[in-house]
């Protein structure tokens, strides 16, 4: 069968391929000063997204000088207190941008700028955009610092590159191969077989069968009619490292035909969420088990899918063997084939029989409403026609009714709204109520705003909500203050179990001081040395506040 690649938004499909074409002619030189090794690659899977570049390793230290790669000019600085932490972006003259993640610290202009603004501000969280010919930078000058800030769990340096104003992701690895060795081909741990709702069953069910790969092979032969489709369970390994990464590409073969490919060259940034309709998200959200389709979904336009006129779903529907071969690559090129057979075997389908289930097309707007309960979902938002069987279970805090949308989750491209009503016996502040998503291990706070007894919030996937409601101030402890004097930093861990941390403001003497944040640890750091802070007795004044307007107030004297 002939490969047809799905070009519904016709800009997203044309752009990977002329960006691919200018980067054949262009180079880049490396960031670092020593060998590298790669700690993650381009297009992993990660929780809602694809890995948007490629993680150098900086030998276990923070610190290390990064290089710019090309001619150009810092164009922009970013401080954040989870994602990228301290973060620049250079534009190249080349016509890319590249961008540089986790920091450690900026160059001293740079450091400046951005602390300024953050004085302006009164807060730590900023983003500053420069001009063209305030910072350039030739190929080889020192822009940056590698770190470990943000949500890193290493020190690393974080590198992106992209086209087209930056909207556009392109693989790094194209420019690197030459300096990474990689030897090793890519590993398949498992492989699973769906039944397409009411068109087919596996092995005499409605449900997906998986089974473990042994030495490239399946043991058993699978037992499938109807329309079918798989999926494959794969990683990646390189020479001098002991990381996991992503495959570059996966082809699927049935019969010697090819039905299936992904080439992960690039994608644009905005469709980086539908990492959730080429994987078994349900399987992921459920087991942390990464399983990728050779399908595509009818509302997953990610160009770097390609499939048969079946867009890949295979029509078991003779009595023999089919036997089907996946070839997954890495960017290397080393490559390992997985081979198995499926037995067609009549066999009866059954329809979908909840007489009370919601079948909702993707392609309209949609809207399901139970008493105390109201669900809209845009057009486009499913990744597919999707059958809904909503239930109502008992609620944790009794404030509303609890709905699970669904027995399984369903991911949106962004998202639905969903209104909740309030019971009218709760007597409670309602700017204190929130919507929650329930799950197995706790609640997640989602947000929403009260109005006329509901409240109404966005949510981005189809799973189980309810109200709850947060009077409850931030959590807020001094760490080793002994210590503040002697070391010059003042520390506190923050956290909130309810809507989250929202806002934070530290003053010395009445006037605002900074204070770093990062959210993997949940502490807050003001820096007195760096500050410029006279040595002597001073009085401190924090106040951090929660998204439900909670705040805690810390008044201490301090002396330095």
């Amino acid at each position: 069968m002939s490969i047809i690649l799905f070009i519904i938004f016709i800009l997203s499909v044309a752009a990977p391929s002329s960006v691919l074409a200018q980067s054949d002619s262009i180079t880049f030189s490396s960031p670092l000063n020593f060998g590298l090794l790669l700690s993650g690659n381009f297009g992993e899977l990660r929780s809602n997204h694809f890995h948007a570049g490629i993680d150098f390793k900086t030998q276990g230290a923070v610190g290390r000088p990064i290089l710019a790669p090309a001619d150009g000019y810092i164009s922009r600085a970013t401080v954040t207190a989870g994602g990228y932490g301290r973060a620049i972006y250079v534009t190249h003259d080349n016509g890319y941008m590249t961008v540089y993640g986790h920091l450690d610290s900026f160059l001293k202009p740079i450091a400046e700028r951005v602390r300024e603004q953050q004085y302006n501000d009164g807060y730590f969280v900023v983003d500053v955009s420069f001009e063209k010919d305030e910072y350039p930078v030739s190929c080889g000058d020192v822009i940056a610092f590698a770190g470990n800030s943000g949500y890193s769990f290493g020190p690393h340096l974080h590198f992106e590159v992209r086209a087209n104003g930056g909207t556009q992701l392109v693989s790094p690895m194209r420019f690197y191969l030459e300096r990474l060795t990689d030897t090793k081909s890519p590993r398949v741990q498992a492989v699973a077989l769906t039944p397409r709702e009411g068109e087919g069953v596996v092995e005499g069910g409605a449900s997906t069968v998986t089974r473990k790969v042994i030495h490239s092979s399946v043991r058993d032969t699978l037992q499938a009619w109807g329309r079918v489709g798989l999926s494959v369970q794969c990683d990646d390994i390189m020479d001098n490292t002991s990381n996991k990464y992503g495959v570059y590409s996966i082809e699927l073969y049935v019969d010697d035909s090819l039905r299936f490919s992904s080439r992960m060259d690039g994608y644009a940034l905005a469709d980086t969420r539908l990492i959730n309709a080429w994987s078994d998200y349900e399987r992921f959200f459920e087991k942390g088990e990464w399983f990728l389709r050779s399908y595509i979904l009818e509302n997953n336009p990610l160009p770097l899918l390609a499939a048969d006129r079946n867009r890949g779903w295979i029509d078991i529907d003779e009595e023999r063997i089919y036997n089907v071969k996946y070839r997954i690559a890495d960017f290397h090129g080393n490559t390992t084939f997985c081979k198995f057979a499926i037995e067609g075997r009549r066999d009866s389908i059954s329809q979908p029989c909840d007489s009370t289930a919601h079948y909702l097309y993707w392609f309209i707007n949609n809207t399901v409403a139970y008493e105390g309960m109201r669900l809209d979902i845009p057009s486009g938002q499913l990744f597919a026609n999707t059958t809904l069987a909503v239930q109502e279970q008992p609620s944790r805090y009794g404030i509303s009714r609890c709905y699970n949308l669904n027995s399984a989750v369903v991911p949106l491209r962004k998202e639905a709204r969903i209104s909740l009503q309030v019971n009218g016996t709760s007597g409670l502040d309602p700017s204190k109520y929130y919507i929650c998503r329930v799950g197995k291990k706790g609640s997640v706070a989602v947000g929403g705003e009260y109005k006329d007894g509901w409240i109404t919030a966005n949510i981005p996937l189809l799973a189980t909500y309810e109200v709850a409601v947060d009077t409850v101030p931030p959590a807020v402890k001094p760490i080793a203050p002994k210590n503040w004097g002697r070391n010059g930093q003042i520390v506190f861990s923050i956290g909130d179990k309810g809507r989250g941390i929202k806002t934070f403001k530290g003053l010395l003497d009445g006037k605002f001081i900074l204070f770093e944040y990062s959210s993997k640890s949940g502490r807050l750091t003001c820096n007195m040395r760096r500050e410029n802070v006279k040595r002597g007795k001073h009085q401190l004044h924090l106040t951090v506040t929660d998204n439900a307007g909670n705040s805690t107030t810390i008044e201490r004297t301090i002396i330095y």
